[in-house]
């Protein structure tokens, strides 16, 4: 089914509001990397702030277990499993000795709803010890099942073995034919955990795109070009609140995160409005009664920024009027959304300073990983075994190139020079870039993965004897699912 393009009022909706969106996530300093914005199943608003893109798929996160919710309900729908299962049954190998009563109780529900008792988070998507199953069933089932919230993204991955347990299939294949397949949805890829299942808890990536297709699906309950592929008690049951989320870690500085939970959906705010949510603000919104849903890829350490936006903009522009008369808003928002981009910084040239030290190659003084593995974040895996055997920075008349000469070949970086992102290709995935000179001896870049939430901001300090680069997040938070932190090394003029 091929999504149409057309203007928001010809489907009732007011062109202001959504160019008041844009001020609006601007003015509080969130930042859009893509969204789209339909109504009856029809593309009105669409944009990508350069050098993201529609072609690039985006690090979902969390936004991964809506689709981790809705291949259980295909197993549910298929009699595959129950929402009473127990996870003693399922994984009767896999517990602890002396299982407790709690642990014994939980099912597939509690799973679905984060209230199978556990009191924290347990790591173990990153975690050394393959066998995570047997970990999360030895965790301490403090509370009784289906009593207690707490969000958590282990749970979600228990339920992705629940479906190979049961199906011997992992997450994306078991949803290809049943849900990728029908909504023209390809080319997507999720993490796998230790033992080869896949992270269905946050592992995913989608274009925008495919984003849209994936929640139009889920504001149809079901429906799609037609045929009804799952059933609508499903998403009667995934959508509305299940389970309360009034807690201290939920303040009322994020009143989005105290609407209730469902299964893998979270309530909003405004009646009759929930949605799928992932970190950094990848949001897939639906408006139930308005028959519109907006898609949004951005990152902001603040979540509750581009909702609240959203609240104050998109949802009074959304009229019951079938349609509105034309608006010279529409083409100045069309305008501004083709002509998005991260704001870049203000580049400046030294010359002397490219003279003195571009094309100077600088070698590592230890071991140092390749361009890719060094620009590319935790959430991106690149190919494994390159390490750096020099550096340079060559600089022409519109852009620099950062080259990396490795052990298995010569990688480039492009650095717009013009204050605006060049764009490149590095392993297969889109970047870009935009730098300047900051003095007589230091050159500053930031550098975009359009796969990835954030970015990096690198440093180039440059002397005869030396160079030394600074590296750090774009996102001003490290550890857990953000990128590395700060990184520092250092190489000697060749």
């Amino acid at each position: 089914m091929v999504l149409n393009r057309v203007t928001p009022e010809s489907v009732g909706i007011r062109s202001e509001g959504i160019l008041k969106f844009l001020d609006l996530i601007e003015q509080r300093g969130a930042e859009l990397h893509g969204m789209m914005l339909l109504r009856h199943g029809k593309v009105c608003a669409e944009g990508w702030w350069k050098p993201y893109n529609p072609k690039s798929p985006h690090i979902m996160f969390s936004f991964t277990k809506a689709l981790t919710s809705t291949a259980i309900g295909f197993a549910w729908q298929e009699g595959i499993l129950r929402l009473d299962d127990k996870l003693c049954d399922i994984f009767p190998d896999k517990l602890p000795e002396n299982p407790s009563e709690n642990l014994l109780a939980c099912t597939v529900w509690d799973l679905l709803t984060m209230t199978c008792g556990h009191p924290n988070e347990i790591r173990i998507w990153d975690s050394e010890d393959a066998d995570w199953v047997k970990a999360f069933l030895a965790h301490d089932f403090k509370y009784k099942p289906g009593e207690s919230f707490m969000y958590n993204m282990a749970g979600t991955n228990m339920l992705c073995a629940v479906l190979k347990r049961r199906t011997g299939q992992d997450l994306f294949e078991y949803l290809t034919p049943r849900l990728f397949e029908p909504l023209g949805i390809s080319d997507i890829e999720c993490f796998k955990l230790p033992d080869g299942i896949e992270m269905g808890g946050a592992g995913s990536r989608l274009k925008t795109e495919d984003m849209a297709r994936f929640i139009q699906f889920v504001a149809w309950q079901g429906k799609w070009d037609g045929k009804q592929l799952l059933d609508t008690a499903w998403f009667e049951m995934a959508s509305k609140k299940q389970v309360s989320t009034v807690s201290p870690v939920y303040d009322s500085d994020n009143p989005d995160w105290r609407c209730g939970y469902g299964f893998q959906f979270w309530r909003c705010v405004p009646e009759k409005v929930f949605r799928a949510d992932g970190a950094f603000g990848q949001y897939g919104i639906v408006f139930e009664d308005k028959d519109a849903v907006l898609i949004l890829q951005s990152a902001a350490v603040n979540q509750q920024v581009q909702l609240t936006c959203a609240w104050e903009a998109i949802l009074p522009a959304l009229t019951d009027e079938d349609s509105l008369p034309e608006s010279a808003a529409a083409d100045k928002l069309k305008r501004r959304l083709e002509n998005a981009e991260i704001t870049p910084m203000l580049s400046m040239r030294n010359p002397g300073a490219e003279k003195t030290f571009g094309d100077k190659r600088y070698v590592p003084t230890e071991a140092l990983s390749g361009l890719a593995d060094f620009v590319g974040g935790i959430w991106l895996v690149m190919p494994q075994g390159g390490k750096t055997e020099s550096v340079r920075l060559a600089f022409g008349e519109t852009d620099a190139k950062l080259i990396f000469e490795q052990n298995n070949g010569t990688f480039e970086a492009e650095i717009g020079l013009r204050s605006h992102f060049s764009s490149f290709t590095l392993c297969g995935r889109t970047y870009g870039a935009v730098g300047r000179w900051r003095s007589d001896t230091r050159f500053e870049c930031e550098i975009r993965c359009a796969e990835s939430a954030g970015g990096r901001r690198m440093i180039f300090t440059f002397s005869d004897e030396k160079l030394v680069i600074e590296s750090e997040s774009t996102l001003p938070i490290s550890g857990g699912i953000a990128d590395k932190p700060y990184v520092k090394v250092e190489l000697k003029a060749e």
